[in-house]
């Protein structure tokens, strides 16, 4: 049933990309409207324009529509910013009246000037005004007499020409119709080479990032695109592969922490067995009474020795996974680091010096503060410490500095003792990580650089081992955004 309900889903989603159109159908009829549009807009432009120069009126634009049938001069405003002028002839074609300003001299024509004034451009040969000055010619008959009204205007301002009616003549018409075509056809074919372009510019980008899509989806984690285009897909294809290559990290990320969490389990249940079944065996000897009395003590104190292993180790599991836990909150304070590292030093100066080895401290007596959870930032400093002191069996000096160098307080713990292997350094903040290589029940837990690399981690830090100086060298850098800007070197051995 949840297979069809997932068909019937993948139907309405195809149903619905198919209702919506394509991104390349729909660039390519924007394209035509586009055309189309821009061809209108440009005519309307050009409208526009002639109606702006007429005044408002086409018809102020032709010089033969200045003057009406009853000889009255009208919208000739227009026509006078062009520089144009109307001049009144009587039957002799002398000038008797001039509307507008006179560019020429000329007062009076005669029938061959006239002509000259109303031929074209190219067919002007004169030595008079009709060379620079071309004229439109209106006869006007009013109560038996002829006035003439010559309208004078320079030939770069107003050009000449001619409209044929091709209705008049079929083969005309079929030129015409076959020109319409032409344009069609030329139109299509710029439809079809834009839609090439765009297939090849955008068509493909976008079935390549879709087919690496789909990949994903069906679980391949490995896809990567690879294609040239413009920049706005070039930029979706390295966002599409930086994602796939977080996704892929995360995958691995997760599959570390399952084995990790898998090989804790099996730490665990090693460390618990071991003493648990101890303390089962010593119990049942015990209980059927074939242990001496004078054995009793000593299996007594086996047993507790067993129940306290156990009861540390289920402690440090419980605060590793406090720390681990993401809504845990630590109890932030101002805290005197000096005042901090002297107690921690006073409490193990006693086990220090006791295993022959020579504690140096150096702390400034000006206080350093930084916000600090004071409990479990000290157990971070107590637990190396306490390596200092008990993996140190080839050295003799253990020393503590605290001093602040450029607004940075530096807390350096070493020991010359022997360096952590090469091969335990990748892992020396896991779980159940001992620095010695025996897995000996009297030894550590395996948890305690573990827990302390989460502790700085809540703390906005983070902790790392070195090899520096021939000494263990343990960093814990805190970030730049706590109150005094603290680094907190920790030099120890695990």
């Amino acid at each position: 049933m949840s297979h069809l309900f997932e068909r019937l889903r993948d139907l309405g989603i195809r149903w619905r990309r198919g209702k919506t159109g394509s991104v390349f159908r729909q660039l390519v009829v924007s394209y035509i409207v586009f055309a189309v549009v821009s061809v209108f807009l440009l005519n309307l432009c050009m409208i526009g324009v002639l109606i702006f120069i007429g005044g408002g009126q086409l018809e102020a634009l032709a010089p033969y529509e200045l003057v009406d049938d009853e000889g009255n001069v009208d919208n000739f405003s227009s026509f006078e910013r062009l520089g144009g002028w109307i001049e009144q002839l009587d039957a002799s074609y002398q000038v008797t009246k001039v509307y507008g300003e006179k560019k020429d001299l000329i007062m009076a024509y005669t029938m061959e000037e006239l002509t000259e004034y109303l031929m074209t451009d190219n067919l002007v040969e004169t030595k008079n005004s009709a060379s620079e000055y071309r004229g439109y010619l209106k006869a006007v008959c009013a109560k038996d007499k002829t006035t003439y009204y010559l309208i004078k205007i320079a030939r770069d301002a107003l050009k000449m020409s001619y409209t044929y009616n091709v209705g008049k003549d079929t083969k005309t018409t079929q030129v015409m119709v076959a020109a319409f075509l032409s344009f069609g056809l030329l139109f299509l074919m710029s439809c079809v080479l834009m839609s090439a372009y765009l297939s090849r510019k955008i068509r493909k980008p976008l079935q390549k990032i879709m087919s690496g899509m789909e990949q994903v989806r069906a679980g391949d984690s490995q896809v990567r695109l690879e294609f040239e285009a413009q920049r706005e897909f070039a930029e979706i294809r390295d966002t599409f592969n930086m994602m796939i290559g977080q996704l892929d990290a995360q995958k691995r990320r997760k599959q570390e922490d399952e084995e990790r969490k898998n090989r804790m389990l099996l730490e665990i249940s090693h460390d618990i067995k071991t003493p648990v079944s101890t303390i089962k065996s010593s119990a049942l000897a015990l209980e059927d009474g074939l242990i001496k009395s004078e054995e009793l003590p000593r299996y007594y104190q086996m047993i507790d020795q067993k129940a306290g292993r156990v009861n540390m180790l289920v402690n440090e599991l419980f605060q590793l996974l406090k720390m681990e836990d993401k809504g845990y909150r630590l109890q932030m304070e101002r805290t005197d680091l000096c005042e901090l590292v002297r107690q921690i030093c006073a409490e193990h100066y006693e086990e220090i010096t006791g295993r022959n080895l020579d504690f140096q401290i150096q702390i400034p007596e000006t206080p350093i503060y930084a916000e600090l959870d004071r409990k479990e930032f000290a157990r971070v400093i107590e637990n190396l410490l306490g390596n200092a002191g008990k993996y140190n069996q080839t050295g003799r000096k253990v020393a503590v500095e605290l001093q602040q160098e450029e607004g940075k307080a530096r807390l350096s713990v070493w020991d010359d003792g022997e360096q952590i292997a090469e091969e335990l350094r990748p892992v020396l903040f896991d779980p159940f990580v001992r620095g010695d290589s025996a897995r000996r029940s009297s030894g550590g837990t395996g948890l305690g650089l573990a827990i302390a690399s989460k502790i700085v981690e809540k703390h906005g830090g983070e902790l790392r081992y070195v090899w520096r100086g021939e000494g263990n060298e343990f960093l814990i850098i805190l970030s730049a955004g706590k109150a005094d800007n603290i680094m907190l070197k920790i030099l120890a051995k695990n």
